[in-house]
Formats: C-alpha cells, sequence, structure tokens
C-alpha cells in the first residue's frame, strides 16, 4: 500500500531498513518509516522544527482549557460520526484502511476509535517522528482491533497506490500544505466509496484571527487559513463528492484557550463554556465559524452540492 515517494514504485517495510523495488532505501528509527531522509524544503524543515519542540515540551505553547476542549472534542466526534454513517448508511467495511494526514499523536485513533469498525490498519503521516513518538505514552488507550503504524512523510507527495485507502483523514492540517496537490493524491488513492474527513479552522472567523495576530508563536509560518469553498470546489474538479458539513464553535474555539491562558478555575470556564454555546447556536454558517468539518466521498458523478 505505501509506495516510494521518489519514483512511485511499492515499497517493502522491514523492522530495521526498507527498500523499494527500484531499489530506493529508507530507515526505520523507532519503528516509524523515515520516508523524508534529505529533505531540502523549507516549509517542510520549518513544520519539522515547530512540532519537534511541541513534543519537546509535551504542550502547545497556549494550552485550552480543559473543561471546554472536552466538550468540543465531543461535537468533532459526533460531526464525523454523522458524517461516516451518512455516507455509508451505518455498514461499515469489515476491513478499514486509513492513512491520517499531519497526525500529531494520531488524530484520527482520537476521533474515529469508537466507531464500529471491526479491524482497522492505520497509517499516520507527520514530518516529526517526535511528536509520533508520544503515542507511545497513550498505548493504554490503543484500540486492540487497530493495527497502528507511522510513518515520517511530507502529504505533498503520494505515498500510498491508487484505490488503496477506505479513509483519508486530515485533523487541521491541510492549511499547512499545498492543497490541490493533496488533494489530487487522495482522490486517487481512496477506493470507490472512500471517504475524505477532515476538520479545519475557519480563515474567516473573526475571534481566529485575531488569535493568530497576536499569538504568532502558535501557529507556523508556512500554514495558509482555509474556506469551506476553496476545499469543495477543488474537490469537486477529482471526483470527490461532499455530503456532510458542519460548522463549529463560532466564538467557544477561540474561547477554550482564553480561558486557558487565564489559568480560569472550572466553575468560570463552565460558565463561559454555556454563555458562549448560546452566542455559537446564532452563527451555523460553516464559512463564518470558528472551525468546520467536511466529508466527502469518492465518486464518479459530479456533485451539484459544489
Amino acid at each position: 500500500m505505501i509506495i516510494c515517494p521518489q519514483c512511485g514504485e511499492p515499497i517493502r517495510i522491514d523492522p530495521d531498513s526498507s527498500v523499494c523495488k527500484a531499489g530506493h532505501k529508507f530507515s526505520v528509527i523507532n519503528g516509524i518509516l523515515d520516508l523524508l531522509p534529505d529533505s531540502n524544503d523549507s516549509n517542510v524543515l520549518h513544520e519539522e522544527e515547530h512540532w519537534d519542540k511541541v513534543a519537546e515540551k509535551g504542550e502547545m505553547k497556549i494550552v485550552p482549557n480543559e473543561y471546554i476542549s472536552e466538550r468540543l472534542v465531543g461535537d468533532y466526534n459526533n460531526a464525523f460520526k454523522e458524517g461516516i454513517e451518512t455516507a455509508w448508511k451505518c455498514t461499515y467495511p469489515k476491513h478499514v484502511n486509513i492513512a491520517d494526514i499531519g497526525c500529531g499523536t494520531g488524530s484520527a485513533v482520537t476521533y474515529l476509535h469508537n466507531l464500529d469498525f471491526h479491524n482497522v490498519d492505520y497509517i499516520g503521516i507527520d514530518v516529526s517522528i517526535k511528536i509520533m513518538k508520544m503515542r507511545s505514552k497513550e498505548d493504554n488507550k490503543r484500540p486492540d482491533n487497530w493495527n497502528i503504524r507511522f510513518i515520517k512523510a511530507s502529504a505533498n507527495k503520494a505515498i500510498f497506490e491508487d484505490n488503496s485507502l477506505d479513509i483519508v483523514f486530515s485533523a487541521s492540517a491541510l492549511h499547512h500544505l499545498e492543497l490541490e496537490t493533496v488533494i489530487k493524491w487522495v482522490s486517487r488513492s481512496l477506493k470507490p466509496n472512500g471517504l475524505l474527513i477532515l476538520h479545519e479552522p475557519n480563515s474567516n472567523n473573526l475571534f481566529a484571527k485575531i488569535g493568530r495576530k497576536l499569538v504568532h508563536d502558535f501557529h507556523t509560518k508556512g500554514e495558509r487559513p482555509l474556506l469551506p469553498e476553496q476545499i469543495k470546489n477543488l474537490a469537486y474538479d477529482h471526483n470527490l463528492t461532499i455530503i456532510h458539513e458542519k460548522g463549529l464553535h463560532y466564538f467557544t474555539g477561540s474561547l477554550q484557550y482564553l480561558v486557558g491562558l487565564l489559568e480560569l478555575p472550572n466553575p468560570i470556564a463552565f460558565c463561559a463554556y454555556h454563555a458562549s454555546k448560546f452566542i455559537d447556536a446564532l452563527v451555523t454558517t460553516p464559512s463564518r465559524n470558528y472551525s468546520f468539518v467536511q466529508v466527502y466521498k469518492k465518486s464518479k458523478r459530479r456533485s451539484a452540492y459544489a
């Protein structure tokens, strides 16, 4: 299922090293296949440095309030589940191949592990080996039916065979990447009826804009925040039909960081959260919300939604 980023030939993965059919060799570091041994891409190197520092510190510079963050994660879980059930009508494949773009410690494992999958082959790809290694600290949360592997790679290059994936998942990663390049290989790599499932911060949200201006170290210099329509239009061009879309957390998305920064106690966080949810309910348009979830299905038919 994994192909060489240099020549496109299949890679045989061994415990200590791997080689593709054309003879390109790659190291395996602490169980993680390294497909970026000599990258000179300045953006990739900057992203690697940034996320390595996050891994070394063990957390982001600004930590969201735990009470609010847990509830927002629950909203994401529900939105992803709704999209998958809409696409597959609650009839999941018995064996699911999942690729996780910009996986960090395993975003798709965190968000999808409670779904009714029988067996899962999961491959997380990220530019930072250090942050992927942090997954070992969460091994007690590892689902028994998930076979988990991590690969150091840039999602700006295809590393999966055509028609090999059931789900490509991306949580807040696409705005760090070359969007059209990624959408193109995702469409090729998905099986018929396979899903692209994504969550992205919204470039149009007022509170998110303020945060980017005030807290520079919280973001990477190469990121390009997106609008829902940008992704939708490119997906349409590559035979991906949108079947689920939801805007989330108009005000609460930023509030979780503000409450965390001020270290407010949980009783105040509780009140702030429920007040902000009232504001959120007044804004449902994905293009105005703090973030949005979209689910696309690979199809030969053009979408009337786009």
